[in-house]
C-alpha cells in the first residue's frame, strides 16, 4: 500500500509514550496495570509502524515493589499501528509480526543505540 506523505507522517507520529499498558487478569477479567510505556523504537514498513516499547514497572495494588516478578524494572513489547482497512484510521496491533531479518535488526540497533540491555 501506498501511502502520502501526509498519511506516512501521522502514522511515524503515532506513539504509546507515557501512556499505561493494561492486561486483563485470567481470574477475575478486571484489568491490570502492568506498567507504563517509557520509551518506544520503531521501523516504517508499508503502511506499518513497527515498534518495540519499553514498559517501566509502576507502583499499583498487585506490585508494591515497582519490580516485575523476575525483579526486573523493565519489560518490554513488540506491535504495530497501522490503518484501518478504510484508511482512515491508525489503530494498533499486537499480534504476531513479520519483519525481515534486516528490519528487525535495524529495530533492535536502534534500541541497543538507546541504551535497552536487549
Amino acid at each position: 500500500m501506498l501511502l502520502t506523505e501526509e498519511q506516512i507522517k501521522l502514522l511515524m507520529s503515532k506513539s504509546g509514550v507515557g501512556k499505561r499498558v493494561w492486561f486483563k487478569d485470567k481470574k477475575d477479567g478486571k484489568p491490570v496495570v502492568q506498567g507504563k510505556i517509557v520509551d518506544e523504537v520503531s521501523v516504517r514498513v508499508g503502511d506499518y509502524k513497527h515498534l518495540i516499547q519499553k514498559i517501566e514497572c509502576i507502583n499499583t495494588r498487585w506490585n508494591p515493589n515497582e519490580l516485575y516478578w523476575d525483579r526486573s524494572k523493565y519489560g518490554y513489547r513488540t506491535g504495530y499501528y497501522t490503518y484501518d482497512r478504510n484508511m482512515k484510521h491508525i489503530v494498533w496491533g499486537q499480534y504476531t509480526q513479520f519483519l525481515t531479518e534486516k528490519e528487525y535488526s535495524a529495530l533492535l540497533k536502534q534500541a541497543r543505540d538507546k541504551g535497552w540491555p536487549i
